[in-house]
């Protein structure tokens, strides 16, 4: 017996009973109330509501075939991650700002600043640091010899991103007096870097400033360790870093808030160099350091594992992420 909405197909010899059963789908409707835009003609336009809820949503399209006059096609410029909602307001309805009961009456609103997403509070974007507070970092440790740390600890900004800012002006700096980069690349360069600045919000410290007591996550940790130990025995934090033979957290995090001054006693290793001669003509000149087999670079024909990806990653004493 086929019917109109369940299909069944007896099988008297066997006395099985095969049962299909064909279950309507629904299109999946925004949450939302939203506007559908009416049809261009009763009769002669068959399209359904996402066809011209999309074409009102890109509008008319130029002879480049860009959409123009889509008013999410341009980037906001005011440092606002306004990218879903151009006028920062949200686009659902209800009490809440996410119009789903479902986050409750109290839940917290999106703040225009740094949500890019109406319905997700929990995307949130990053700072960008100003090129006035660049400046300042740059001149701090490259003239007025401020340590890194130092230099993070006084703005809030981490290790890591300082050494991004030092290392990024130097090559900003090689760029322009490199007279070999065309002025078009240099132009669309600056362009670029422009419209990507004024999208993103902007870093005023001590508003927003980054964790610096964050530990970086070591190699050892990510795979499981099983130890069998007695219910009354105890387990603390010292006993698992001996397990996975690892430093204290403690002591990690006394070693990453530390400043390390070098004094005068410094020890200053000379090495000799032998400079090649280069000829007319040449652009480049071969420099060779001495330099004890073993130490430096890897013996012929020992194995290593720098493009493995489960090679072997520790830190040192500033977080930084080094290969052993």
């Amino acid at each position: 017996m086929i019917g109109p909405r369940t299909n069944q197909i007896n099988i008297h010899r066997l006395g099985i009973t095969l049962q299909q059963v064909r279950y309507r789908r629904q299109l999946a409707y925004p949450s939302y109330t939203r506007e559908i835009p009416p049809k261009s003609h009763p009769k002669k336009d068959h399209s359904s509501s996402f066809q011209r809820a999309i074409k009102k949503w890109l509008g008319p399209k130029s002879i480049t075939g860009e959409y123009y006059r889509n008013k999410y096609y341009y980037p906001p410029q005011n440092h606002r991650p306004n990218y879903i909602v151009p006028d920062g307001k949200s686009v659902v309805d209800g009490k809440n700002s996410f119009g789903s009961v479902a986050f409750g009456a109290e839940a917290p609103r999106r703040d225009a600043t740094l949500h890019p997403f109406p319905q997700n509070i929990y995307c949130k974007t990053a700072h960008i640091i100003p090129h006035d507070l660049k400046a300042k970092i740059c001149e701090d440790v490259n003239e007025n010899g401020l340590h890194v740390q130092e230099a993070a600890h006084k703005y809030g900004v981490k290790i890591e991103r300082i050494e991004a800012i030092l290392k990024l002006q130097k090559i900003e700096q090689d760029w322009n007096t490199n007279s070999e980069v065309s002025l078009t690349v240099k132009q669309d360069l600056a362009k670029f870097a422009d419209v990507m600045y004024k999208m993103f919000p902007l870093y005023q410290p001590p508003l927003g400033a980054d964790n610096l007591t964050e530990i970086p996550t070591p190699h050892k940790t990510l795979t499981q360790r099983f130890l069998t130990i007695a219910e009354s025995e105890p387990f603390g934090p010292i006993d698992a870093a001996h397990l996975l033979e690892l430093p204290v957290a403690s002591d990690t995090l006394s070693k990453l808030t530390e400043v390390q001054e070098a004094g005068d006693e410094a020890k200053v290793k000379l090495n000799k160099v032998i400079v090649g001669k280069q000829r007319e003509g040449e652009r480049t000149a071969f420099k060779f350091t001495s330099s004890k087999a073993g130490v430096v670079g890897h013996r012929y024909g020992a194995s290593r594992r720098d493009t493995k990806k489960d090679r072997a990653v520790a830190f040192d004493a500033e977080g930084r992420m080094i290969y052993i």
